[in-house]
C-alpha cells in the first residue's frame, strides 16, 4: 500500500528568516510559508485515505442500444491531483513551484489550482478491489471541485495477467435484443493521457476525515455519454462463440481509449 511523502529537494530561506531543511514535505513547506511568512495567508495540510469505490459502476446502455455489464473493470494509474478552483491562488504557486513536474504538473487545470496529491502507481480495480485503499493523499484546506488522474502501462504485473503491459483491461457482456455477447477489450493510452478536471466537490478543513471514494461510471447521465458509445457488438462478433475482443489498433479500440480520458466517467465522492 502506498503512502507517499512529497519533498522538496532545494534548500529554501523564507523572508522571515525561516531556513528550511533540504529534504521536506513539499505541503508542509507550503504550509510554512504560508503561515510564517505570509501570516495573512494561512492554511492546513491534511491526509485523507483514497480508496477505489464501485458505487458508480451499474449498468448502462450505449448510443447504439446495447446494455454494458462489467465483470472486470482495472485501469493502471499513475498520480491523483486534487485541485482547488478560484482560491488560494499565491499558495497554488507554491505547490507548483515546491513539487517535481513528474508528481503534480503545474496549475491552472481545468480552472482549478493543484493544492492536493496521491502520487505512485496504482492499479484501479472497481470489481475484485471495490474498497481498497490506494495510500494517503496530502491536500491544502480548501473548497475542492476537481481531480486529475495520469494514466500508465501496468509493466509491473506479470506477464499471465492480461494487463500487463497495457493501460486498461474491462471484461463483461453486451446486451441487445434479446442477444448476449461477452466480450473484453485491452486498451493502451500514452504515457501522456490523463482524465482532467473529474468532479470532486468537497469542503476540506482541519476536522474532516472520510476516506475519499475513487469512483468509475459507464454512462454520464448529464452529457448522456457512454464509455462505449458507438461500438456495435453485433458487427465485432466472430460467430463462433468466442468473446467479442476489442484491443490495440482496432477502431473499437480508439473509439474506447477516447472515452476512457473523459471527466465525465469518473467522480471522487467522500465515503
Amino acid at each position: 500500500m502506498h503512502r507517499p511523502v512529497l519533498y522538496a529537494l532545494s534548500l529554501m530561506t523564507c523572508p522571515s528568516g525561516l531556513t528550511m531543511r533540504p529534504v521536506l514535505s513539499a505541503l508542509s513547506l507550503a504550509t510554512c510559508l504560508a503561515t510564517a511568512c505570509a501570516p495573512s495567508q494561512e492554511a492546513t495540510r491534511v491526509e485523507l485515505a483514497v480508496a477505489v469505490d464501485a458505487g458508480r459502476l451499474v449498468d448502462a446502455a450505449t448510443d447504439l442500444g446495447w446494455t454494458i455489464h462489467l465483470d472486470t473493470a482495472r485501469i493502471a494509474a499513475g498520480d491523483l491531483e486534487f485541485t482547488i478552483q478560484g482560491e488560494m491562488h499565491a499558495l497554488a504557486r507554491l505547490w507548483d513551484l515546491l513539487v517535481p513536474p513528474a508528481i503534480a504538473h503545474p496549475g491552472h487545470y481545468a480552472g482549478g489550482d493543484v493544492t492536493g496529491a496521491l502520487p505512485g502507481s496504482f492499479v484501479l480495480d472497481w470489481v475484485a478491489g471495490d474498497g481498497d485503499e490506494l495510500g494517503r493523499a496530502e491536500l491544502l484546506t480548501g473548497n475542492y471541485h476537481g481531480c486529475n488522474i495520469a494514466f500508465r502501462r501496468a509493466d509491473e504485473l506479470p506477464a499471465a495477467d492480461p494487463l500487463a503491459g497495457h493501460t486498461a483491461q474491462f471484461v463483461g457482456t453486451a446486451r441487445k435484443d434479446g442477444r448476449e455477447l461477452g466480450f473484453t477489450a485491452i486498451l493502451d493510452l500514452d504515457d501522456s493521457a490523463a482524465v482532467v478536471g473529474a468532479p470532486f466537490d468537497l469542503e476540506i478543513d482541519e476536522g474532516t476525515t472520510e476516506t475519499l471514494g475513487l469512483q468509475l461510471r459507464l454512462r454520464d447521465d448529464g452529457s448522456g455519454a457512454a464509455l462505449f458509445d458507438g461500438i456495435d457488438f453485433a458487427a465485432l462478433d466472430p460467430g463462433d462463440g468466442t468473446p467479442v475482443r476489442i484491443g490495440p489498433g482496432d477502431p473499437a479500440h480508439n473509439l474506447v481509449r477516447r472515452a476512457l480520458q473523459s471527466h465525465v466517467f469518473y467522480t471522487v465522492a467522500p465515503l
